[in-house]
């Protein structure tokens, strides 16, 4: 959930949310930034960590940026930021799937730890019609292929200021939102550029954004790979 920008956003669209965030900093602020929407039960946010594991768990807070929080120490504590270390209570996502249902909707950015989110789908006869990891490694197309997507797009999070809703809306309701750094923007049929099969979203994911051979080739962005299950 991070601060709530996606949430926000999502709740305005008059999507149900379920929400996640291990930062109990972060819950404490939602929780009351969303007040009414969790009384009305518009919004449920789980105040958990998602692990493969069920317990207590070392989670890196980063007091420098803390959307690189993470419980694992090489994200949490990167490039000598500040952190400290708290015991967070960790579910399997698997628990949270049974919990509230699949979403129409799957958003994963947890520092690291996408994959095994995605790898809980094949657990389930259902799926999501969306899901979406941070891009990390080519691998993450074959994740995704897996568990049903058939369709891909590879999103360029550092230019969220250039997007705008489409008008009319195609999920939700029309919401004129502007989104920044800390936001995910636009998702499902809204998102920008045309969707692409397997081979050409990872082709052009190969030749442009993150080669095997030539390392990193993108710059100062970042993405996200969205995956569409039809």
């Amino acid at each position: 959930m991070h601060k709530g920008y996606d949430t926000g956003f999502y709740l305005a669209k008059g999507f149900r949310v379920v929400a996640v965030e291990a930062n109990p900093v972060l819950v404490e602020q939602a929780r009351s930034r969303f007040a009414r929407e969790i009384a009305d039960g518009q919004l449920v946010i789980e105040a958990v960590g998602v692990g493969e594991k069920p317990g207590m768990a070392t989670f890196y807070r980063n007091l420098d940026k803390d959307d690189w929080s993470s419980f694992l120490r090489e994200y949490g504590a990167r490039d000598g930021t500040r952190f400290e270390e708290i015991p967070v209570e960790c579910v399997r996502p698997q628990t949270l799937f049974e919990r509230h249902g699949l979403p129409y909707y799957l958003k994963i950015d947890i520092e690291g730890l996408d994959i095994p989110v995605v790898r809980a789908l094949h657990d389930f006869g259902a799926r999501p019609r969306f899901v979406s990891v941070e891009e990390r490694h080519g691998s993450h197309f074959a994740e995704l292929w897996a568990v049903g997507c058939r369709r891909f797009k590879v999103v360029d999070q550092s230019k969220l200021s250039e997007v705008r809703s489409p008008q009319p809306a195609r999920e939700g309701r029309y919401v004129p939102a502007s989104f920044t750094g800390e936001s995910s923007g636009l998702f499902g049929e809204e998102l920008p550029g045309q969707w692409m099969g397997f081979d050409e979203c990872l082709e052009h994911y190969l030749n442009e954004i993150r080669s095997p051979t030539r390392g990193y080739l993108a710059g100062g962005s970042w993405f996200d790979i969205h995956g569409a299950i039809d």
